[in-house]
């Protein structure tokens, strides 16, 4: 599926116009936002997949009368890089595939993301994160904790600036403006770890499940393993994620402010 995405995504025009429908999040949707779907849900269909799907853009939606499993992607992540990038700004596509209808963040049978601008991609089967050749994939080690240690936490929102203002001058802190962007700053060793005060449903597993099969953990802000945690497709988690040494190090900065 991760193939199928490059494939129209990089061999077409940008497709950046607003269609005119609003997607679950209350943003309206861009053309390729609607092509990248389309293109999952045909897949889904045509393999006549038991899945129950849940996207970004659709919602929940189910073709098979008895799903066992639930598919969550976001088919375009990033759309302001896509669309004021000129193929500079990281974009991408984040998919999982959850055992069961009800499940834990952990329940996870398989996950993946590709970025596009830098042709870079990732699977895991839950338990080991490799590229797309089959090598896997291990978070980079022995990171300092400094003012030159660098972390990719998601600031679009404004309570992140509050959230993270005691990481500021302990850490340093970066933001590619998209998840995928972050995410494969982490799996590719030039950042130490990502974080966001509310990362969303459809992004959730792709990156827990990604991060872990690389050797790292994913956290909420109070340390705690997100795994354990109910899926929900209208529910937001506070995340860190990376290498353990700086995220436990961000999470002891955060309860200490909180104080």
């Amino acid at each position: 599926m991760l193939r199928l995405s490059k494939q129209i995504v990089t061999s077409q025009p940008l497709r950046i116009k607003e269609t005119g429908v609003v997607n679950v999040k209350g943003e309206r949707s861009i053309a390729m936002d609607v092509v990248v779907e389309k293109l999952f849900i045909d897949y889904v269909q045509k393999n006549k997949l038991p899945v129950a799907i849940f996207s970004e853009e659709a919602g929940t939606i189910s073709f098979d009368n008895n799903p066992k499993f639930l598919l969550a992607f976001d088919p375009l992540d990033g759309s302001t890089n896509y669309k004021i990038g000129k193929n500079l700004l990281p974009f991408g596509t984040l998919i999982t595939f959850y055992d069961g209808l009800k499940p834990k963040i952990d329940n996870i049978l398989a996950a993946g993301a590709i970025e596009y601008t830098k042709d870079l991609a990732w699977i895991t089967d839950g338990r080991v994160t490799t590229d797309l050749s089959g090598n896997r994939v291990t978070l980079k080690t022995g990171w300092p904790i400094d003012k030159s240690t660098p972390v990719y936490l998601d600031l679009y929102y404004r309570e992140g600036y509050k959230t993270y203002l005691s990481l500021t001058q302990k850490i340093f802190i970066r933001n590619t403006g998209s998840t995928i962007g972050n995410l494969s700053c982490a799996l590719s060793g030039v950042a130490a770890g990502l974080g966001g005060v509310c990362m969303r449903a459809e992004e959730i597993g792709a990156v827990y499940t990604l991060i872990k099969g690389a050797g790292g953990i994913a956290v909420n802000h109070q340390g705690k393993d997100l795994g354990k945690e109910n899926f929900h497709p209208e529910k937001t988690y506070p995340i860190l994620a990376g290498n353990k040494l700086v995220v436990d190090f961000c999470v002891a900065q955060l309860k200490q402010y909180s104080k």
